[in-house]
């Protein structure tokens, strides 16, 4: 089947992508009451779509030119770089695992929540993929607004207060930062004196000369806009119980598609269409991204609801992939081309490495969830032997999302750290004295990230189980543990071989500065000035090591017992019991005291006032109907 779409051009793969989305998603509504034929249809489309998509993304990548053409039968004008190619591959990817997932959840669900979730999820990534080749403004704030809508009502549909409250929030956030981007827009289009509607194409922004005062306004109105979608602190709101609140693989697509289309913004704007930014542009950016990284990392291990402490994480991701886009714009701005590179390149890498492993997370959560029923990790344990696969899946995804080798996640942090240095000898001193001081809060939050590993394996996995359900839980579909492993196992391939994926996306980062590709990547080995890492070298080192200590145990045991099979777990020669588990609350308390302002400060953010005024029942009614009604003007204007 991959022979056959690679064969096509990719204005025609993106087409069919996009009409897979939308014919699998209609008729997997129209046919709802057969669970087996829904099933059927909404995945194996999801999955063919997805296929189309990563098609279209592999020939734009490898051909690394810029073409803007409409889309056969959609009259859709797309705009082809490396950039947008590597965003819709990121997307892609992981809508494929979640089609996957989808075929098995949804044979479980009503008939109700069936017909919705599949219609929802396809509509949106139809917008995702389209918003994510888009030539112009106008087409990028259409499809982000119909997919932001589209969120709203994957989030409400469970319609309990929480989920109610998470999509009321989602809906102010989302509708706040459509206007602020189409502000920022507006201003670009008559700053540059255009009388049609051409003056909105991205091409001829990007040739249009604006003054510093309308750039730096209009940078503001896309970090604020962009910033909403993208969930940067403190613009996250919506983020954590909207993660929580939607189906497990639709919160896998808000994470790696609808959020990353924020950051691609950040991007899109403050590199590409105003050109060269101000120092105070990245600057601002990097102080959002380490605060953004830090704070989610720190509130993600309060939280005992798996999901939402994995939206956290998220948040804290989305941090980090900030650290490198703002090194890229204060490179820029200080005409340092390597720093610049390897700061964009480290931003793209960890974007996509996200896009895996936070994909195997919500997934193998979803998984816990269908199987037992429980969110709240204090009720689980024990499950690493009901469920191993799903075990192996998310341990691999939670080492990569803490940045250990030789995982993804480590790869591209390592050359994000690179690029930190790089920052610290630059001749400025504002940037020598961030330099380290962002160096030292990514090492931080990525303690953190560590500390959320031992809590999340250590109390949803291991130990005994806390409750009846967490004890009778049996492994998952076949189709759900497929989609929660092979992320994970892409986790370790792209972790293992990216120093021969690195020069790949060291050419999108160079075609988005407009600079010659640097050689980030040599031999075998990840390369930045004097620093070198072979991820390969470690990953057999990995390997070998374990082996070390049992050679050395076979070799000196002599005649001892033999091992015990069974018995409880060593309690100090007391008899062991289900109170001496560690708990989540337990795990984390140390950390509660120790940051106490920092956790008071969401309740000084948000007054209790302040909340009770938004989350009345009139508003959250009027919004629910507002949405509806936008939803069906926004699909038929962009049918019409």
């Amino acid at each position: 089947m991959m022979t056959t779409l690679l064969e096509l051009t990719p204005a025609s793969l993106l087409a069919l992508a996009i009409i897979a989305w939308l014919l699998s998603g209609v008729i997997s509504w129209l046919v709802a009451a057969s669970a087996r034929l829904n099933s059927l249809i909404s995945g194996v489309g999801g999955v063919l779509a997805s296929l189309a998509a990563i098609a279209a993304a592999w020939q734009a990548l490898h051909n690394g030119q810029v073409q803007i053409t409409p889309l056969p039968l959609l009259h859709y004008l797309a705009e082809f770089n490396p950039l947008n190619a590597l965003l819709l591959l990121a997307m892609s990817l992981p809508a494929l695992f979640c089609s996957l997932y989808a075929c098995a959840w949804l044979r479980e669900m009503n008939k109700r929540k069936r017909a919705r979730t599949g219609l929802l999820c396809h509509l949106l990534m139809a917008a995702l993929t389209a918003a994510a080749l888009s030539a112009n403004a106008l087409e990028l704030v259409l499809m982000m607004e119909l997919a932001a809508l589209c969120a709203y009502f994957l989030i409400v549909q469970t319609d309990d207060v929480k989920s109610r409250r998470a999509g009321l929030n989602q809906f102010l956030s989302g509708r706040l930062g459509t206007l602020c981007l189409i502000l920022c827009f507006a201003l670009l289009y008559y700053a540059s004196g255009s009388q049609e509607m051409e003056g909105l194409s991205f091409e001829l922004l990007r040739h249009t000369p604006f003054t510093p005062v309308v750039k730096s306004l209009a940078f503001l109105l896309a970090l604020t806009g962009f910033g909403l979608y993208a969930g940067i602190i403190p613009l996250h709101a919506w983020v954590p119980q909207s993660h929580s609140s939607a189906p497990a693989h639709a919160a896998a697509l808000f994470s790696s598609a609808l959020m990353k289309m924020g950051i691609i913004g950040v991007i899109k704007v403050g590199l590409d269409l105003l050109g060269a930014p101000p120092l105070w542009w990245g600057l601002v950016v990097l102080l959002l991204a380490i605060l953004t990284a830090f704070i989610g990392g720190l509130y993600a291990l309060m939280e005992h609801d798996l999901r939402r402490l994995l939206a956290y994480h998220t948040l804290e991701n989305v941090g980090i992939i900030l650290l490198g886009v703002g090194g890229a714009m204060v490179g820029v701005a200080l005409n340092l081309p390597v720093l610049a590179s390897l700061a964009l390149l480290a931003g793209l890498f960890h974007l996509f490495n996200h896009g895996l492993f936070k994909t195997a997370l919500f997934l193998g959560a979803g998984e816990i969830e269908m199987q037992t029923g429980i969110k709240d990790m204090e009720k689980l344990g024990g499950i690493a032997r009901r469920m191993p696969w799903t075990a192996v899946a998310m341990l691999i995804a939670l080492m990569s999302m803490a940045a250990l080798p030789p995982l993804n996640g480590f790869a591209s942090e390592w050359l994000l750290y690179q690029s930190l240095f790089q920052i610290s000898s630059s001749h400025v001193f504002v940037a020598r004295l961030l330099g380290p001081l962002l160096a030292v809060g990514l090492a931080l939050t990525g303690a953190l990230a560590l500390m959320c590993i031992a809590k999340v394996f250590g109390v949803t996995f291991l130990g005994a189980p806390r409750s009846e359900a967490a004890a009778k839980a049996i492994s998952a579909p076949l189709a759900m543990r497929l989609a929660s492993m092979l992320p994970a196992l892409l986790c370790v391939i792209f972790g293992i071989a990216s120093p021969w994926i690195i020069p790949h996306f060291s050419a999108v980062a160079a075609s988005v500065l407009r600079i010659t590709a640097m050689p980030f990547a040599d031999q075998g080995a990840a390369v930045s000035g004097t620093s070198a890492v072979s991820a390969p070298m470690i990953a057999l080192l990995l390997l070998a090591m374990p082996l070390l200590p049992w050679l050395i145990a076979g070799l000196l045991r002599g005649a001892r017992l033999p091992n015990r099979l069974r018995g409880d777990a060593w309690a100090c020669g007391y008899g062991h019991s289900a109170d001496m588990v560690v708990t989540a609350t337990g795990f984390a308390q140390p950390l509660r005291g120790m940051f106490a302002p920092l956790y008071r400060l969401r309740q000084h953010a948000t007054p209790a006032a302040l909340v009770a005024a938004l989350h009345q029942g009139w508003l959250g009614a009027f919004c629910r109907r507002l949405a509806f009604i936008e939803l069906a003007v926004l699909l038929v204007v962009a049918f019409a």
